[in-house]
């Protein structure tokens, strides 16, 4: 029985692994808030778009997906010392890189985690009350406050399903910024959010 064994681990080992290289694109929204540490304040989430490129490789159930594209990050938020109801919001748009690790989980099925960068691009402040609202650029009149660069962590799962000559695929990512992104003294403030997309990816 042991040899039996020892053979079939031979084999086992011996059998090469199917290597698969694919590219795709990915398009959905993001809903996002801050994670601040100012009890004054009382974040809300904002909804954002999010599209990307992707590139993966997989050799067996197991591989690396890379991703590059734009997406919107931010909050909404109402200051609690103020007299009448008046709501805030940032909406920053990021260009993001990520690296993620992919597993399958079968035929379909599949877990995604792994580090992404942002490099801010765009940062627009609101101001909404008794019905009517006003946005500007969050640099115009003054300094950004808003550092250019996060970076975090991203995790979730993902479905794909084959179609024809490539495969549809639905994804759901939550981000978790690990620095503060708020240039103003005394301030904190961490991107927290959820991503939901759907895409399709071709095999080379």
């Amino acid at each position: 029985m042991k040899s039996r064994l020892a053979i079939l681990a031979a084999l086992v080992c011996a059998t090469p692994l199917t290597a698969q290289t694919t590219i795709g694109g990915r398009a959905g929204m993001t809903l996002s808030q801050f994670a601040t540490a100012d009890e004054e304040v009382e974040p809300s989430a904002i909804a954002g778009i999010h599209f990307s490129i992707t590139a993966s490789r997989m050799r067996g159930p197991v591989g690396i997906a890379l991703s590059a594209g734009y997406s919107e990050r931010g909050t909404g938020f109402t200051a609690a010392t103020l007299p009448e109801e008046v709501d805030f919001g940032f909406r920053l748009g990021y260009i993001e890189v990520g690296a993620l690790g992919k597993a399958s989980l079968g035929t379909g099925p599949y877990l995604l985690a792994g580090p992404n960068l942002g490099l801010l691009v765009s940062c627009t402040a609101s101001v909404s009350a008794e019905g009517s609202s006003v946005s500007a650029d969050c640099g115009a009149d003054q300094e950004d406050p808003f550092k250019i660069f996060d970076v975090g962590v991203s995790g979730g799962a993902g479905m794909s399903f084959d179609v024809v000559d490539f495969h549809m695929v639905v994804e759901a990512l939550y981000g978790f910024g690990f620095f503060n992104i708020s240039d103003v003294p005394d301030d904190s403030a961490m991107n927290r959010g959820l991503m939901i997309r759907v895409g399709a990816d071709w095999v080379l």
